[in-house]
């Protein structure tokens, strides 16, 4: 029974400080230092991307990195709490959620892809490096399509499953990233209800919707905007 409750009270510890972490909203704080409203600004998410194309790209990877620190810390938490590895990913799913809908900006926020970037570099460091290459040059192939980033968390955590159920190296790291699969399905499900929502709007507004990006925390490449006097 004692070991019970303090596995409950390492568990509720580390969604509570996932959740925060995930909620500070960085992509709101740089806009508003520049004296921009995030929230009316581009796709009107907080995230990397929209700070990366509508306010400044040092900017942008200023909030990428945040974003992804906050991911990782959320795991490093609650490793700390000593929650079991199998029950680690609670504290993710904590932070991502923190990022949908933060505490701060009145439950307004972004995407979590970068935020789920993070927490796969905690749980599969050496893997996710693979996966997440991948997952850029995916979205380098696809960036005509509104849907560039989906396909390149998709394409990530395919590799990332079918490298750890065959290469034997890997195989202590089947329970993280059949976890992570999951929680990205999550995040991949949450953008694509955002981008529908989004799309009236769009069409009214007679906005080319492959020129948005439909993802505020994964920036795209390829592209080159002109920032000459944003930066």
């Amino acid at each position: 029974m004692p070991g019970e409750l303090a596995l409950i009270q390492s568990l509720i510890a580390s969604i509570v400080v996932g959740y925060l972490l995930g909620s500070i909203p960085l992509a709101h704080l740089v806009a508003r230092r520049r004296g921009i409203d995030i929230f009316a600004t581009g796709s009107t998410r907080a995230g990397t991307a929209n700070v990366f194309w509508n306010i400044s790209r040092r900017n942008g990877i200023l909030v990428f990195a945040g974003d992804a620190t906050k991911g990782f810390l959320a795991i490093k938490f609650a490793i700390l709490f000593g929650v079991p590895d199998q029950a680690l990913i609670v504290a993710g799913l904590a932070a991502v959620a923190g990022h949908w809908k933060s505490v701060f900006t009145r439950f307004r926020g972004g995407d979590g892809m970068v935020t789920l970037v993070g927490v796969t570099i905690a749980l599969t460091p050496l893997l996710s490096l693979l996966g997440i290459f991948v997952g850029i040059v995916a979205v380098l192939l696809t960036r005509r399509s509104p849907f560039r980033s989906s396909i390149g968390i998709a394409a990530c955590f395919l590799v990332l499953l079918g490298v750890s159920h065959t290469i034997s190296q890997f195989e202590n790291h089947q329970l993280f990233v059949m976890e992570l699969s999951v929680l990205a399905l999550l995040v991949i499900f949450h953008n694509v209800l955002i981008h529908r929502n989004r799309a009236p709007a769009l069409a009214e507004s007679s906005i080319d919707p492959e020129s948005e990006d439909d993802l505020d925390d994964f920036p795209d490449a390829g592209l080159e905007p002109d920032f000459s006097e944003k930066t």
